[in-house]
């Protein structure tokens, strides 16, 4: 007669809910369909914000269009071709404007050159400028002690740009602040938006729009009402 030592079944942790599970799991790492669904839908949406950052039509932080791009004709009045050196013309939509596109940094990034406010109460955070990528001190010690106005004598160029409606100065970020201001208009933008960069095959994002509003009702951020509505085959 032979003994047989039985073994345990494996636990593993599942990629999505963290719980633990008993072997074998759902698509490698996964406790059930669900959560590999759940897991799909959240890369789906992970990209379609990634693409929105980089087409700097779009506002990150609501989605609304606040470029449009005119392409330009092929040759010149010459017949010289100009593809190579010019991109297009931007045109404003109704929800862009000019302006300085600026943003509000904490005191305690050591890399910006910005005056130690730490012995005055009140003063954080401190507004600089940011000028291809790098960040400037533009203003006197005044000005950061009552901000508006603001000076401008920099020797570095004031940048200015289009700006959206919603009160994001810089299309790549996201702002949940304002993006909860009005977070029923930010779903609605963010579905065109993606309705828009699937017809130019730039995203293969499809969306429950009425599942998109409910996560909104229910209070969700609107990244997790997004990634909810996902439509995964």
């Amino acid at each position: 007669m032979s003994v047989h030592a039985s073994t345990r079944p494996k636990s593993v942790e599942c990629g999505q809910c963290g719980d633990q599970f008993t072997l074998p799991a759902v698509e490698g790492s996964f406790c059930s369909p669900e959560c590999h669904d759940d897991h799909r839908r959240q890369k789906h949406a992970g990209n379609f914000f990634e693409t929105l950052e980089h087409d700097h039509r779009f506002c990150s932080t609501c989605g609304r269009q606040i470029k449009e791009i005119e392409k330009p004709p092929e040759r010149n009045s010459k017949g010289k071709s100009i593809t190579d050196a010019a991109i297009g013309w931007e045109h404003i939509t109704e929800h862009g404007e000019f302006g300085i596109k600026s943003h509000i940094r904490d005191d305690g990034d050591d890399d910006l050159d910005v005056p130690d406010l730490d012995f005055e109460d009140g003063h954080d955070p401190v507004y600089v400028y940011d000028v291809d990528g790098e960040d400037h001190n533009v203003g006197t010690y005044a000005d950061f002690r009552n901000p508006l106005p603001r000076s401008i004598d920099a020797a570095e160029p004031i940048p200015v740009g289009t700006v959206c409606c919603c009160g994001q100065t810089d299309h790549k970020h996201e702002d949940d602040t304002l993006r909860g201001r009005y977070p029923f208009q930010t779903a609605y933008y963010l579905a065109l938006a993606a309705r828009e960069l699937r017809r130019e095959d730039k995203t293969d994002v499809r969306l429950d729009q009425e599942r998109l509003f409910d996560a909104v009702l229910e209070r969700e951020s609107i990244r997790e009402a997004f990634a909810s509505a996902v439509i995964v085959p």
